[in-house]
C-alpha cells in the first residue's frame, strides 16, 4: 500500500476532501458522507413503508426534515430533524452535532449558518434556539414558517405497552437530495463505546444522514432521537430524557448550553475521507463478525460481543 489508511486533504464546499491523483490511482472511495441513504426510500412504498401504512408514512414525510450547518461557504455537518410542538410554538428537534465546532467538539461553532431543507418548501434559514451538548440535543427555529403538521411528543401519553413491543422504525432525510428514508429493527440491551450512559440501542442500521432523526414505533409514537454507531446498530436518547431537556429549555432566552455537567461527553462522528474499499468493509463489520453464536444468542457490552450462556 502506497497511501495512508485514511486520506482527508483540502475540503470542497460539501465539506468532503477533494479527489486527488492518489485517490484515483489507488482506487479509493469517499466514505462517511452525508448523502448515503439507508433502508427504504419513502417514494418506493416498499418494505417498512408498506408496513407503516399511508397515514403514518405521510405524517413522517411532513414532519421529518434535513438540516445543514455552514461556516462561510463550506458545509460542516448535515443531519435529520423533527418538527415538534414545544412551548407554544413549532420548532425542530435535532442533534447538537449539527452545531459543534469541527475543531473542538465541546464548543458551539462560531459564525455558523444553518439551513433547513423542508419538503415542498425548499431551503430556509434556521436559527439555533437551544442546545445541550451533554445529551447532544438541539432545537432549531425557522423564522416566519409554520409547518402543516408537527409531532406532538409532549402531548403523547407515555404508554408502558410501547416497551412491550421492541419493534421500532428509524427515519432520516438526506439534505442535498431531500430523500426520506426509513429502516426498522428492534430495541436491544446493547451498549457501545460512547460516553453517555443514558443511551439505548436499536438494531436499526442507519447512515450519518440519520443522525438527529426520530425513532418511532409502528403506531407512529415517538420513542427517541437517533445518533450513530458505524458498527453495532443505532444508539438513541429515549423520549423521557428528551422531554426533561425540553422542560429545562423553557424560559431560557439564549443558545447557551443547558443542563450539562462538568465532564465533557464525546459524541464522535466519523469524518469523510478517502479509503480503500476493503478497509471500509472491515470497519463496517460488527465485533465478532462471522463467529457462530450458541442457541441463546449474544449481546454487545461496551462495544464488545458477549455470548449468552
Amino acid at each position: 500500500m502506497h497511501y495512508p489508511r485514511d486520506i482527508y486533504g483540502d475540503l470542497d464546499s460539501l465539506g468532503y476532501p477533494k479527489q486527488s491523483t492518489t485517490t484515483i490511482r489507488e482506487g479509493l472511495i469517499l466514505v462517511n458522507t452525508f448523502e448515503e441513504t439507508f433502508g427504504e426510500v419513502y417514494d418506493s412504498g416498499k418494505g417498512v413503508w408498506s408496513r407503516l401504512g399511508k397515514t403514518i408514512s405521510n405524517h413522517f414525510h411532513q414532519v421529518v426534515v434535513s438540516l445543514a450547518a455552514f461556516i462561510g461557504e463550506t458545509r460542516i455537518f448535515a443531519c435529520t430533524g423533527l418538527f415538534i410542538d414545544w412551548n407554544g410554538c413549532t420548532t425542530i428537534l435535532t442533534s447538537a452535532s449539527l452545531i459543534r465546532d469541527p475543531n473542538d467538539g465541546n464548543k458551539i461553532a462560531e459564525n455558523l449558518k444553518i439551513e433547513v431543507n423542508i419538503p415542498n418548501e425548499g431551503c430556509k434559514e434556521g436559527i439555533l434556539q437551544h442546545c445541550n451538548l451533554h445529551y447532544n440535543v438541539a432545537l432549531v427555529d425557522v423564522e416566519k414558517f409554520r409547518p402543516l403538521c408537527s409531532s406532538k411528543i409532549l402531548e403523547e401519553q407515555w404508554d408502558p405497552r410501547i416497551l412491550e413491543d421492541p419493534n421500532v422504525v428509524a427515519v432520516g432525510r438526506c439534505f442535498k437530495s431531500g430523500v426520506l428514508m426509513a429502516t426498522h429493527g428492534k430495541r436491544t440491551d446493547w451498549s457501545g463505546m460512547l460516553d453517555c450512559r443514558d443511551l439505548r440501542y436499536s438494531s436499526c442500521t442507519i447512515t450519518k444522514a440519520g443522525i438527529g432523526g426520530p425513532l418511532f414505533d409502528f403506531k407512529g409514537r415517538f420513542v427517541g432521537m437517533n445518533f450513530y454507531d458505524k458498527k453495532i446498530g443505532t444508539p438513541f436518547v429515549f423520549k423521557d430524557h428528551i422531554c426533561r431537556l425540553l422542560a429545562q429549555f423553557e424560559g431560557k432566552s439564549t443558545v447557551d448550553e443547558v443542563g450539562s455537567d462538568d465532564k465533557p461527553i464525546r459524541w464522535p462522528v466519523p469524518k469523510p475521507c478517502w479509503r480503500h474499499p476493503h478497509d471500509e468493509l472491515d470497519d463496517l463489520r460488527p465485533p465478532g463478525y462471522g463467529e457462530k453464536s450458541d442457541r441463546f444468542g449474544f449481546t454487545y457490552v461496551r462495544g464488545v460481543r458477549v455470548d449468552y450462556h
